[in-house]
């Protein structure tokens, strides 16, 4: 009975891992200007797909900011323009293409208020 136990316990725990490395971190405030999202960089055809990494976003006018915390991804940081929308995106989610000096992908959940955001930046609106 202990060692069923033991089993059921370990199998929970990994099952709430799983669950929590599978979630999305996406925060939006109610004007859909300032969120937390997941951006990567262009890939190179050369090397390895980057990874998504945690981003900060705030939009100012008709720019988007993108902050890191730490160190992390700090190719990431910068103010870019929104000039593209993937056509065949995952399930769930919206990508959009910022463009300033580099190009990154920003990873936005479909139901999220950014979309109306991004959609107005995307299509010249302020």
């Amino acid at each position: 009975m202990e060692f069923f136990l033991g089993v059921v316990i370990v199998a929970f725990c990994g099952l709430l891992a799983w669950v929590a490395f599978r979630v999305e971190p996406h925060w939006c405030s109610k004007d859909g200007r300032r969120m937390i999202a997941r951006a990567q960089l262009l890939p190179d055809p050369h090397q390895p797909a980057p990874r998504w990494n945690e981003v900060r976003v705030f939009v100012n006018e008709n720019t988007v900011i993108l902050r890191t915390r730490g160190m992390r991804a700090t190719g990431l940081r910068g103010e870019f323009r929104v000039v593209g929308k993937s056509p065949a995106p995952p399930k769930k989610q919206e990508i959009y293409v910022l463009r300033s000096d580099k190009e990154v992908f920003i990873r936005i959940p479909k139901d999220s208020r950014a979309i109306k955001t991004f959609e107005g930046l995307l299509n010249g609106d302020s």
